[in-house]
């Protein structure tokens, strides 16, 4: 959504049009009272509906409390027309991608970039924000020639926003990627420290560890193939340096360095060792800078460790029968050879369609499913609830339950949206909302009801004991060792409704349930045997819950499938 010159947001007033990324659209604004310069991010992939706008507000928020010398500063954020902007510091010296397009850094200049970067991506991570997305055009350059890392977690909102860009790929960089954001796992900081390192190997040779061909090898690369030393890049570089960096290029997020700091301080010893080759004499040691302090972390020795052996990662390695392609920036690969070109082109097209089939196929898979919110989600007895049901089949009859009651619905476009009201007898305490239809719940949400007080002149009687809920309890024996079609589970909770209840025990996709029936003093213990056959169950953690006709839900409690 284009905005012109002369927009107000909030207390900014945008000026010019700057440049369009992945992102969305960015201009330059101006806070006339502060006589203060911005950049507007206005960021046109994000849905607008009440769920993703809360989202967005959250890490908006989560961004905008960051407090770090080398991290862009988040002035404002808001919404212009039902899309969301942020609004944060205009930085004037471009990014570190245009300087790395001349070639290698010196090693000091290195440090001191890395350093810094670093520094910032060590804090974000104590406060348990992941960047996602490091790579050399996030990072701005000051005209002091101070890096500063932009654009904090506005991969993590737009792959939450919609099913294009659930895969990954309108986001991500595939360069910088790290082998678990390719496939799909769950992404932390040990990603961002993969992509610090592939920012380092670039810094000290001039070019990213893989390289060769169109977008789908480099992806296919990073899961399964072991990058090349540094030192084939740069022969200036030593053993210390290959190891430092092929161990942040680790396929296992474990085997990684433990923070950025850490790695930078190997690094920094490593460049002082001078780059001895086999058969060739010693030659001068590489001048380095004074060691940059850590501001933000106390200081780490340095240690080099040696890279890791290929079999020590969860990763397949690379088939032996696939060469390597020559890069041609801008093109796909070209083979050394017309004879196989074809056939080596058809290979690597099938490998990477499969990568991204399979890192893609789970995440669209649950971005189809049903989905429900509800607003809002602490109420008090009386109010009325909006409860919106994504992902339902057109035409699809159902039913909204809750609180005792049950609410038709009929979906139109996909979807549906109901207002219901929570009986105003109804006790403080958690409540299950679901969408259900043919004769199952396909989502739920969870909401807490406040008890209201209501001024009256007398003073009011005090509540029967009846009238307060009762704390819900369950427990599992046994919890550990569990072998599905063998085991017995004694299942028993305490405090439901009396009445039907359910017992549901989960494991990623998985799902199990089991009918029972609550006595009149609100206790229940039911034995149970998780199926052999359907679901499949893993080895590994799952969780029970029991829910009762309240729709109030125990905590779920964590079992171990042998």
């Amino acid at each position: 959504m284009p905005i012109g010159p002369g927009t107000h947001l909030g207390q900014y007033v945008v000026q010019d049009f700057i440049g369009e990324g992945a992102m969305g659209r960015v201009y330059r604004a101006y806070h006339p009272h502060l006589e203060r310069v911005g950049a507007v991010k206005v960021l046109n992939g994000l849905s607008t509906d009440p769920q993703s706008a809360a989202r967005f507000r959250r890490e908006a928020q989560a961004i905008a409390h960051m407090r770090h010398p080398n991290i862009v500063n988040v002035f404002d954020f808001g919404e212009h027309e039902g899309t969301p902007y942020m609004i944060v510091e205009y930085v004037e010296g471009g990014n570190l991608s245009a300087r790395l397009q001349q070639g290698k850094l010196d090693p000091a200049k290195a440090i001191r970039y890395l350093s810094d970067v670093g520094d910032a991506l060590d804090y974000a991570h104590s406060r348990g924000i992941v960047h996602r997305d490091v790579k050399p055009a996030n990072i701005l350059m000051t005209n002091a020639e101070t890096p500063i890392l932009a654009d904090f977690g506005l991969v993590k909102l737009m792959q939450s926003s919609s099913i294009k860009s659930m895969t990954g790929m309108a986001t991500g960089t595939p360069a910088y990627m790290a082998p678990e954001q390719v496939t799909g796992e769950e992404v932390g900081p040990a990603s961002d420290r993969y992509s610090f390192a592939v920012l380092a190997y670039q810094m000290l040779t001039g070019r990213i560890p893989f390289s060769d061909g169109g977008v789908l090898e480099v992806m296919y690369a990073q899961v399964n193939r072991t990058p090349p030393p540094p030192s084939a890049a740069n022969p200036e570089l030593g053993p210390e340096v290959d190891a430092v960096l092929l161990r942040g290029l680790a396929k296992d997020p474990k085997v990684r360095w433990a923070s950025c700091a850490e790695m930078v301080g190997a690094l920094q010893a490593a460049l002082r060792t001078p780059a001895v080759r086999p058969g060739a004499p010693a030659s001068g040691t590489v001048v380095m800078a004074p060691p940059v302090p850590n501001r933000f972390a106390p200081p780490i020795p340095a240690a080099v460790v040696a890279p890791p052996s290929p079999a020590s990662g969860s990763y397949a390695p690379p088939p032996a029968d696939v060469p390597e392609l020559k890069y041609v920036m801008g093109r796909a690969g070209v083979g050394r050879g017309a004879r196989w070109r074809s056939r080596l082109l058809t290979a690597l097209g099938v490998i990477g369609v499969l990568v991204v089939l399979g890192s893609a196929g789970g995440l669209v898979y649950a971005a189809l499913q049903p989905a429900i919110s509800v607003s809002p989600l602490r109420a008090s007895a009386g109010d009325d609830l909006v409860v919106t049901v994504r992902n339902v089949p057109a035409g699809q009859q159902g039913t909204i339950e809750g609180f005792g009651t049950s609410q038709e619905f009929t979906a139109t476009g996909g979807g549906v949206s109901v207002t219901i009201g929570i009986p105003a007898q109804t006790p403080t305490g958690s409540y299950t909302v679901s969408a259900c239809w043919d004769g199952a719940c396909h989502a739920s949400a969870s909401v807490h009801v406040d008890a209201v007080v209501i001024p009256t002149p007398a003073a009011s009687p005090s509540p029967s004991p009846t009238a307060q809920a009762t704390p819900l309890t369950l427990s599992v024996n046994p919890r550990t060792g569990i072998v599905p079609g063998r085991t017995i589970l004694t299942v028993t909770a305490t405090g439901l409704a009396p009445g039907g209840v359910r017992i549901g025990v989960a494991q990623g996709t998985s799902r199990q349930f089991w009918d029972a029936v609550a006595g009149s003093n609100g206790t229940l213990s039911k034995k149970i045997v998780l199926s052999a056959t359907q679901p499949r169950w893993a080895q590994g953690t799952a969780f029970v819950t029991v829910c009762d006709v309240q729709y109030r839900c125990t905590a779920a409690v964590d079992i171990t499938i042998a």
